[in-house]
């Protein structure tokens, strides 16, 4: 159904999560992150209800392995759930519950982790964790070349995804650090324009264009923008 990837740059202060589904609004419901870290949900249990209590348990300092395995083994749906991450600190937790559709299974690479289940094979996740490990530039960059990766690999046993998500925590949020396509067919070919289009917009922003139309000096509140997540 699904298949993901978390990631932290410790040189920059990113995480990040990128993840393509068999699903409807996939950025909806399963990538998680804070300034401490940042999580996939996914697989039969998932969203909110590990999303938001994982993150919230960072914000507090309780160890991400720690705040994983409390809500798996408090939830009935535990065995069914799939759930990976990484903190800014460069800890990783990897998770594949028992009633993870075949092929369920991940990838625990120290800065990143990848995980997918009803997946053509193991070569997704792998090949997934080996791009990312291998992709110089961005962490946005070498998130979605990680979820183009999975793809080519075979991606989800059942065709193509329905939609796909970018997902990432920064000290300088942009515009592109919080991407969705729900457009069932090659969304994470839209992810990837997207992202594009995005970077090639903020570049071509000139303050002194931007100062000319306000009249002055412009407010750090109207030049970058605070983003939701």
């Amino acid at each position: 159904m699904t298949f993901s990837i978390t990631a932290v740059d410790l040189e920059t202060n990113k995480v990040g999560v990128a993840i393509a589904s068999v699903f409807p609004a996939v950025g909806a419901v399963c990538p998680w992150v804070n300034e401490h870290g940042g999580i996939s949900t996914q697989a039969w249990d998932s969203g909110a209800d590990y999303g938001e209590p994982v993150l919230q348990m960072l914000n507090s300092g309780v160890p991400l392995e720690t705040a994983a395995e409390s809500l798996i083994t408090d939830r009935e749906g535990g065995i069914g759930t799939q759930l990976h991450g990484v903190t800014k600190d460069g800890r990783s937790f990897t998770y594949t519950g028992e009633k993870c559709n075949e092929w369920a299974g991940h990838v625990d690479g120290g800065d990143h982790t990848t995980a997918g289940n009803l997946l053509v094979g193991p070569e997704v996740v792998e090949s997934m964790s080996e791009t990312f490990g291998s992709a110089e530039g961005p962490l946005e960059e070498r998130l979605i070349s990680a979820l183009e990766a999975g793809e080519q690999a075979g991606g989800d046993k059942r065709g193509d995804n329905w939609s796909a998500a970018l997902l990432v925590h920064a000290p300088t949020p942009q515009l592109y650090h919080n991407l969705r396509v729900d457009d069932p067919g090659n969304p994470i070919a839209g992810l990837r324009d997207g992202y594009e289009n995005a970077r090639e917009a903020e570049s071509e922003t000139d303050r002194s264009e931007l100062e000319a139309q306000w009249g002055g000096p412009v407010p750090d509140s109207v030049s970058t923008f605070r983003i939701k997540y």
